[in-house]
């Protein structure tokens, strides 16, 4: 079963656990109901911003119970993927890994980080990558400057909660059943 994790960021900027829940599945449908749950017992005060992985069925239900709430992607989640996705240039040509970095954080203006993508783009024969076209489609969700304005209390990865997500590595395994989980041991 999924278990999923609420934390914020205090004022001393430390990871709060706020909840946590395990859920028989990842749908929207799931999601949907845990969101208003959540919801309900933070007394209807929906949060300022999230920051998730891209997960569709989180993205969709955030959209219909948070509707006003900035929904942002982890950074660090698609980062990761480049690795995977674009070992081909990402590896062989440091060049590119720099520059990306550059055009990810580094640009203060829309059309700044739209002209130095397509650049990277055209560069490195990259035009008809399906997944980097899917990225630039959605790059509203986790782009830099196009949430300056918008409260993040300074982060723009999920990383502030691996600590809180260690702590319960030693309760769960993949083979864990609910009774173990819930039965507190140390790890």
């Amino acid at each position: 079963m999924p278990f999923t994790r609420f934390t914020k960021a205090n004022h001393h900027m430390q990871p709060i656990l706020f909840g946590c829940a395990l859920l028989q599945d990842e749908t929207e449908v799931t999601f949907d109901w845990l969101f208003r749950t959540w919801l309900d017992a933070m007394g209807g005060s929906p949060p300022i911003s999230i920051i998730t992985n891209q997960d569709l069925g989180m993205k969709g239900a955030i959209a219909t119970v948070f509707p006003n709430t900035h929904h942002r992607l982890c950074l660090w989640h698609i980062k990761k993927k480049f690795v995977e996705k674009l070992s081909q240039v990402y590896f062989k040509r440091s060049k590119f890994k720099k520059d990306m970095k550059k055009c990810i954080k580094k640009t203060y203006k829309k059309e700044d980080f739209e002209g130095r993508w397509m650049l990277l783009m055209n560069e490195n024969e990259l035009e008809s990558n399906k997944w980097l076209q899917g990225l630039f489609d959605i790059r509203e969700l986790w782009i830099l400057v196009y949430n300056r304005g918008t409260f993040f209390a300074g982060m723009n990865t999920t990383r502030r909660s691996e600590g809180i997500n260690s702590f319960f590595d030693g309760f769960e395994t993949h083979t864990s059943n609910i009774k173990e989980f819930m039965v507190m041991r140390k790890p």
